[in-house]
């Protein structure tokens, strides 16, 4: 099977549950204030759970712990073909359409590493978006008129960056761009790399003001000029 083949099959089959759940549930009685984008995020992982039960493809469906804000995914699934089990990670973002221009954290590098590591491949990134509106919240539609965009972390486009927290961020309304699995490989590298260097550019700058400016020596002057004035009282 041609592996653009079944990265499609696999999307086309995520977008339909995740569609059929958005359009059967347009309204919910969520604020769209405070944590209203980790309740929407619950809502769909469970809905994803209950409505794959006896899917064709999808098996051995789990969402997250319940408060493990830290776990690597949001669903867990197994897309099983003929005897093939591919491990599916799942992540979605909730996203208030009065943010749309935002750079969310999208997850850690290690997470990514440890995938490829164990075997596989797919963590698939699936944004919906919402509004607020008297009694709760309302999916809308933004990406080419559908209410979701669904994509694999290995077509992200290409303004993803690391940044200093470990943690890649990507612009909501950046568009994905296909790869091979060995280009984004590369890329992956590419920019944990890119950030690695800015870090340590920045912590050599650092480094030589305090020693051309004489910032310890400065701050303990001024800390024993302080300390005088305290002992003289």
């Amino acid at each position: 099977m041609v592996i653009s083949e079944f990265e499609n099959l696999i999307l086309s089959e995520l977008k339909k549950v995740v569609e059929k759940i958005i359009k059967e549930n347009l309204t919910l009685p969520i604020s769209a204030k405070s944590r209203a984008g980790a309740e929407i995020s619950d809502f769909l992982e469970d809905e994803f759970v209950l409505r794959t039960k006896n899917h064709s493809y999808f098996k051995e469906v789990e969402s997250s712990p319940k408060g493990a804000t830290k776990n690597p995914w949001d669903v867990r699934t197994f897309f099983t073909i003929k005897s093939h089990k591919e491990l599916v990670w799942i992540d979605f973002k909730a996203v208030k359409i009065s943010g749309l221009d935002s750079n969310p954290d999208i997850g850690t590098p290690d997470k990514i590493i440890r995938l490829i590591e164990d075997g596989y491949f797919y963590l698939v990134y699936i944004f919906v978006y919402y509004e607020q509106f008297e009694n709760g919240l309302r999916f809308v539609k933004r990406e080419n008129n559908e209410y979701i965009k669904i994509y694999f972390i290995k077509d992200i486009s290409s303004t993803f960056r690391r940044n200093p927290k470990n943690q890649f961020q990507v612009n909501v309304l950046a568009k994905p761009e296909y790869r091979t699995r060995e280009e984004f490989i590369k890329v992956f590298i590419k920019k944990i790399t890119e950030s690695h260097v800015r870090q340590i550019q920045i912590s050599e700058r650092v480094l030589k003001k305090i020693k051309e400016n004489k910032i310890e020596e400065k701050l303990i002057n001024l800390n024993k000029k302080s300390e005088d004035i305290i002992k003289k009282l």
